[in-house]
């Protein structure tokens, strides 16, 4: 980003104090890591407030947006400055003005469908995209701030815990293209149904032009009602999944031990694709990613080749292998689908399978249930030893033990150090163990205490 302070000022709606030609090659909205030419946006939070640290910065930056003004330093006063990122973020995406311009939302499989779909566009496009889990009111101008000039592709993820979110964050983008990859369970304690996760989903539409596409999961009834229908009547509608109702959908799929190859049937053609990865929720993420780059112009076999350079990122599902033992690392988040998908990742492999599963956090009246069902899902799967970790996860116990699983194989722990040391001392050579819990209870720490950790290659 290069803009001076007065087009900064002007762009987010706030009182410029000192030389409106300096130059701003970049925002930072932490003072621990900043450069002479950035500017610093002050923020507040529910544990910090970036203005304390505006003083220590005098002439370390380009300048400041704040809420309060400052003395000895150029800066923008403005009445909220988290707004004013949001303004920043919109204001440079539009003066860039990529061709093209992705929105992901949807309850699981965000931020994989996103990186399967960056994959794809960029074989094609100068592309940019959502670095790891920057998706909210934060994280959304951000990704939009850093697009650089001549960016022709933009996919930005877009989470939300309540109403209203999407809506900012979709008015922000503008996305000419638009997925929802399902309904789920997620935020369930605040939106109260899933009907209502549905309604704060599509609110993604108030950021898109009429004709605009919108791709959906085709397998959730929910996104195939009249009200849902007639809501996107105005819009290009593409439904994908298993179901061959669907505009496209898998054909011929075939499982190896670390790639999944199948068809992909659309209206006016097919294609055969393979993904390194494994589990069928990677087959709809990945059928999310072609329809994308159909629409978008790519060519069949740049689609292809985008698939199978496709590689997990940070938490998510990272497959491999230490001292014998395959380890299933799926640390960033949790609920019951995804909980689902990953034991059913778990129940397709030989020898011992062990599951690690904590807590699954945000399911408001739904947690006992949803946890006893994760139990029952780990013994339909053949899950040999279960370790349950967290105090809701109790119930994934109960669930195991009701459908039949011997009680002798099923453990429940509180305290991560004693898990670790039964883990070390159960584990050996040939098993595949799956860790699996909502990102806050960091089973990531687990890992490394029973020495597990992926070694760089």
């Amino acid at each position: 980003m290069k803009l001076t302070l007065s087009e900064i000022a002007r762009a987010v709606g706030g009182a410029l104090h000192g030389n409106g030609d300096k130059m701003i090659c970049g925002i930072s909205t932490d003072s621990r890591n900043i450069k002479e030419e950035d500017l610093y946006i002050a923020l507040r939070g529910e544990r910090f407030d970036g203005h304390d640290f505006i003083e220590k910065l005098k002439g370390k930056c380009a300048g400041v947006i704040t809420e309060e003004m400052v003395e000895g330093q150029d800066h923008i006063l403005v009445p909220d400055t988290t707004r004013a990122l949001g303004a920043l973020g919109a204001y440079w995406n539009m003066k860039v003005a990529p061709a093209i311009t992705v929105g992901v939302t949807g309850s699981v499989g965000k931020t994989t469908t996103k990186e399967l779909i960056a994959s794809v566009l960029r074989g094609k496009y100068k592309t940019h995209f959502t670095s790891g889990n920057l998706n909210n009111h934060i994280g959304v101008p951000i990704t939009l701030i850093r697009i650089e000039e001549g960016c022709e592709a933009v996919v930005c993820e877009m989470g939300m815990s309540g109403r209203g979110e999407i809506e900012y964050l979709t008015r922000l983008v503008r996305p000419n293209v638009a997925i929802i990859t399902n309904i789920g369970t997620s935020h369930m304690e605040l939106l109260g149904s899933r009907h209502g996760i549905m309604e704060a989903k599509l609110e993604i539409i108030a950021g898109m032009e009429k004709g605009s596409t919108l791709i959906l999961d085709g397998d959730e009834p929910l996104l195939r009602s009249e009200e849902v229908r007639e809501l996107l009547a105005d819009f290009n509608v593409i439904y994908v999944g298993f179901g061959t109702a669907n505009d496209i959908y898998p054909m011929d799929i075939y499982k190896a031990s670390d790639h999944i190859s199948f068809d992909v049937i659309a209206k006016d053609k097919e294609l055969r694709v393979t993904v390194p990865a494994i589990g069928d929720h990677f087959i709809k993420n990945t059928l999310f990613a072609v329809a994308v780059g159909l629409v978008s112009g790519v060519a069949d076999e740049v689609i292809q080749a985008g698939l199978l350079s496709y590689a997990p990122s940070g938490l998510r599902q990272r497959i491999y292998e230490k001292g014998g033992v395959r380890i299933i690392a799926d640390c960033y988040n949790a609920s019951p689908e995804s909980m689902e998908a990953s034991l059913k990742v778990l129940g397709s492999y030989e020898g011992r399978r062990i599951a690690v599963l904590g807590d699954m956090l945000e399911l408001g009246s739904l947690t006992e249930n949803a946890h006893q069902t994760v139990g029952k899902l780990a013994v339909e799967n053949k899950v040999d030893r279960l370790f349950t970790y967290g105090k809701a996860s109790y119930h994934i116990l109960l669930g195991a033990a009701e459908a039949g699983m011997d009680r002798n194989m099923i453990f429940n722990y509180i305290d991560a150090n004693a898990l670790a040391e039964k883990l070390r001392a159960e584990l050996q050579p040939g098993d595949t163990v799956l860790f699996k819990a909502s990102r806050r209870m960091k089973l990531e720490e687990i890992i490394a205490l029973c020495d597990f950790m992926e070694t760089e290659k």
